[in-house]
């Protein structure tokens, strides 16, 4: 996924956050390690944050997008994930571990997320609203699809969303997940088969 397609489709703190990483990142050239940038960031130079943040960009939005099986949702916990990192720096410890722990953040957000998504559910059931009719409910075309995407597995749903729907190919999607393309070619397949099964299974469910 490009720099452009992660941070630049939704709206103006989207537009912003882009800006500002590109702005910054282009001004540091000499710090090259982890632990050189993160000593930066804590001398008070932001522009060695955009560079950690470009520089782990895909990965992070590669587990939002495992967990939450949605482009717009992903983007947005992955802006998230680095404004919190910025936010607790300080309380990172090994600075050779700051991937991990960015995606540490990143996926408890993603289960924040899928918590108030669920209070959010459970608030519209109980105050038993009335049927939807046909001509306002949003349109949807592959609605099965979509439910059996969402029950696949996140390591084959990721690879799945970033080959098919968001038109990367197997290297730039092995890089994102920090796996061969040969891994990828495998994920992928296994996933269109288990994305049968699971098509097959709900056809036979609706009769």
């Amino acid at each position: 996924m490009s720099e452009s397609g992660m941070f630049g489709r939704h709206g103006c703190r989207t537009a912003a956050l882009k800006s500002w990483i590109s702005g910054y990142a282009r001004k540091v050239v000499k710090v090259q390690t982890e632990e050189k940038l993160i000593a930066a960031c804590r001398g008070g130079e932001r522009d060695a944050y955009a560079v950690l943040t470009k520089r782990y960009a895909q990965q992070v939005f590669a587990v939002c997008l495992g967990f939450t099986g949605r482009v717009h949702d992903a983007e947005d916990i992955a802006q998230d994930a680095f404004v919190k990192g910025f936010i607790q720096l300080n309380q990172l410890r090994d600075t050779e571990q700051f991937g991990a722990w960015i995606c540490r953040i990143a996926r408890n957000l993603c289960i924040d997320h899928f918590r108030k998504q669920k209070v959010r559910r459970d608030a519209l059931t109980s105050e038993r609203l009335k049927p939807v009719s046909d001509e306002t409910k949003p349109k949807n075309d592959y609605p099965e699809l979509e439910k059996a995407i969402s029950r696949l597995p996140e390591n084959y749903r990721a690879a799945l969303l970033m080959y098919y729907f968001d038109g990367q190919d197997a290297r730039s999607v092995g890089r994102s997940l920090n796996i061969s393309s040969a891994a990828v070619a495998t994920r992928l397949s296994r996933a269109r088969k288990q994305l049968r099964q699971l098509l097959d299974e709900q056809e036979v469910r609706n009769g």
